[in-house]
């Protein structure tokens, strides 16, 4: 049982960078400063509705340019857009990776 009250002093602006990252990752301020001290991993942060939707726009945005890219380094491997392979390869893997990070991001 807690029963022991600890105090600190802040200024205003630590006080409020406090409370927007324990409201980030869902921890009262009691638990973010209780967690802190004790070197107890934090959960990861939380995203709002806005966030998800914006990062969900994102990913379905990032899938259309993939295919577009996909579309261009198969013509290019058909002989069809001479010397691009390499460079739309790269492109392709590039936004490959950066769905895939995305992705984590969101779960």
């Amino acid at each position: 049982m807690r029963n022991r009250i600890v105090r600190i002093r802040v200024s205003d602006a630590e006080l409020a960078a406090l409370k927007s990252l324990a409201v980030a990752r869902g921890l009262s301020l009691s638990d973010l400063l209780r967690r802190a001290a004790q070197c107890i991993r934090m959960p990861s942060r939380r995203f709002d509705r806005a966030d998800a939707a914006v990062l969900v726009k994102t990913l379905g945005e990032l899938g259309r340019i993939g295919g577009n890219l996909n579309q261009l380094t198969r013509r290019a491997n058909a002989g069809k857009l001479a010397g691009h392979d390499a460079d739309l390869a790269s492109a392709l893997a590039g936004i490959d990776a950066l769905r895939t990070r995305v992705r984590e991001i969101i779960a």
